[in-house]
C-alpha cells in the first residue's frame, strides 16, 4: 500500500524538467536512430562525426566541451569510431599528452551516405511537429545548454 506522504512525493515528479526532456530526447532519437540503422550508425555517432567535421583537428577535451558532454561518454563513442575507420588521432603538436581528433577518407564518405537519411527524418520531425515548433525547441535546448553549463 502506498502511504500519503510517498503519493505526494510521486505527485512532485510530475513536472520533472529532466524526465520530460529525457523522454522527448528518447522519442525522437529512436526516429533517428531507425532511418540510420542501414548506415551502421546511430544518430549520436553521426552527430559525432558531423561535429568533428566541423571542428577538426580538436583535442577530445575540447571536443566533448563544444558537445557539452561527459569526457569519458565521447572518448567510449570516439574509440568505436575509431575502430570502424571513421576517426584518427593523432599526437597534438603542442601537448604530447593531447590527441588531435580528425575524420578519416572513410568517415567523411559514411558521413556523406547519412545525410539523405538524417535530412529525411528532420524533414518528418519538421512535418510532425511544425516548423514553429522545432525551432522553439532548438532555441529552448540552446538556452537551457547555454544556461546550465559553464
Amino acid at each position: 500500500m502506498v502511504a500519503d506522504s510517498d503519493l505526494s512525493l510521486a505527485e512532485d515528479y510530475v513536472g520533472c524538467v529532466a524526465g520530460h526532456l529525457r523522454a522527448a530526447v528518447r522519442v525522437i532519437t529512436r526516429e533517428y536512430d531507425a532511418a540510420l540503422r542501414p548506415h551502421g550508425l546511430r544518430i549520436t555517432q553521426v552527430a559525432i562525426l558531423a561535429q568533428l567535421a566541423d571542428l577538426e583537428p580538436v583535442t577530445l577535451t575540447a571536443f566533448a566541451d563544444a558537445l557539452a558532454s561527459d569526457r569519458s561518454a565521447v572518448a567510449r563513442d570516439i574509440a568505436i569510431l575509431e575502430r570502424a575507420g571513421l576517426v584518427a588521432s593523432a599526437a597534438n603538436s603542442k601537448d604530447k599528452r593531447a590527441r588531435d581528433l580528425s575524420l578519416t577518407p572513410a568517415g567523411r564518405t559514411k558521413l556523406a551516405e547519412c545525410a539523405p537519411a538524417w535530412r529525411e527524418t528532420q524533414a518528418r520531425m519538421r512535418e510532425r511537429l511544425g516548423d514553429a515548433d522545432v525551432a522553439a525547441l532548438v532555441t529552448l535546448s540552446d538556452r537551457v545548454v547555454s544556461g546550465l553549463t559553464g
